[in-house]
């Protein structure tokens, strides 16, 4: 698969795991009062696990066997909780100073992370393992003899 075409599996992906992250979102701070940080947080948390499965199963399942299953997401949860890291304080700065409502002030942050988080997720949660080296095919040994009579 090219890296187009991953990036583009990648962001179907993604973009499928917005749903889940949303209505988590929206169940906690509108219908059950939770802090919207929070409810981002326990948000994201749901849409990592659904988001590694397809990524790990359809984007990079020819490259899954450099690294075992739970290798792979301890790498993915650990970068996408990096990626909250950042994302809260934008959302921060959306929801109380520019007075966006919660949720999509979250969609505006998950969008502005995803190339950054393809980027990585590409090149070190499933990079390609390192070529085989070339191996010269092997010299028959009349013809080491005859190089050592020279």
């Amino acid at each position: 698969m090219t890296r187009l075409l991953r990036l583009a599996a990648f962001g179907a992906a993604g973009a499928s795991g917005v749903l889940p992250n949303l209505a988590v979102m929206w169940l906690l701070s509108q219908r059950l009062g939770v802090h919207y940080l929070a409810s981002a947080v326990a948000a994201t948390e749901v849409a990592v696990l659904w988001n590694f499965v397809l990524v790990d199963t359809l984007v990079f399942r020819r490259r899954r066997a450099a690294r075992p299953w739970w290798s792979r997401l301890a790498r993915f949860a650990v970068l996408n909780n990096l990626d909250l890291a950042v994302r809260l304080p934008l959302l921060t700065l959306l929801v109380g100073a520019l007075h966006l409502h919660s949720v999509p002030a979250n969609l505006a942050t998950l969008a502005a992370a995803f190339v950054l988080r393809f980027a990585v997720t590409d090149r070190f949660i499933y990079r390609e393992p390192a070529p085989e080296p070339v191996r010269a095919p092997p010299v028959p040994p009349a013809a080491l003899a005859l190089a050592d009579t020279t």
